[in-house]
C-alpha cells in the first residue's frame, strides 16, 4: 500500500478520478433533482435510487482520487469501503424497485385489457363428409 501512494506519477491518474468522480457526483445530483419531478411513485423511486447510486459512486471515486494525491492511506481504503458496501445496497435496492415496476406495469396492462373471459372448449363441428373445422 505503501509504494501505492508513493508513487511518482500518481498526480495524474489520481486527478482524473478525481474530476471523474465530480462529474458522476454532478451528473447523480442533476439526475435526482429530475427523478423527483417525475410523476409515478415507483418510477420515482427507481430514478433517485439510481440517481443516488451514481452519486455516491462519484463521490467514492473523488475522495479516492483526493486521498491518493494527498496520500492517505486510512481515507483510500474508507473509500473502496464505502464504495463496495454503497453498490451492493443500492444495486438490491433497484433490483428490488425495478421488479416492483415491472409488476405494477404488468398488472396494469391485465386491468386494462378487460376481465378475464373463461376460455370456451372449442366443439368439433361435422360438416359436410365428416371433417372437422
Amino acid at each position: 500500500m505503501e509504494a501505492f501512494l508513493e508513487l511518482s506519477w500518481r498526480l495524474y491518474p489520481a486527478s482524473a478520478l478525481a474530476l471523474g468522480g465530480t462529474l458522476l457526483v454532478i451528473r447523480g445530483v442533476r439526475d435526482f433533482v429530475r427523478a423527483r419531478r417525475h410523476a409515478r411513485d415507483p418510477e420515482r423511486a427507481l430514478l433517485v435510487a439510481r440517481s443516488f447510486r451514481v452519486a455516491i459512486m462519484g463521490l467514492c471515486v473523488a475522495v479516492f482520487g483526493a486521498a491518493w494525491i494527498a496520500g492517505l492511506g486510512w481515507l483510500v481504503a474508507i473509500s473502496l469501503i464505502v464504495l463496495g458496501e454503497e453498490m451492493l445496497e443500492t444495486s438490491v435496492m433497484v433490483a428490488a424497485l425495478r421488479d416492483g415496476a415491472e409488476r405494477e406495469a404488468r398488472a396494469a396492462a391485465r386491468a386494462a385489457s378487460g376481465p378475464l373471459r373463461a376460455a370456451s372448449p372449442r366443439v368439433p363441428t361435422f360438416a359436410s363428409g365428416g371433417a372437422c373445422d
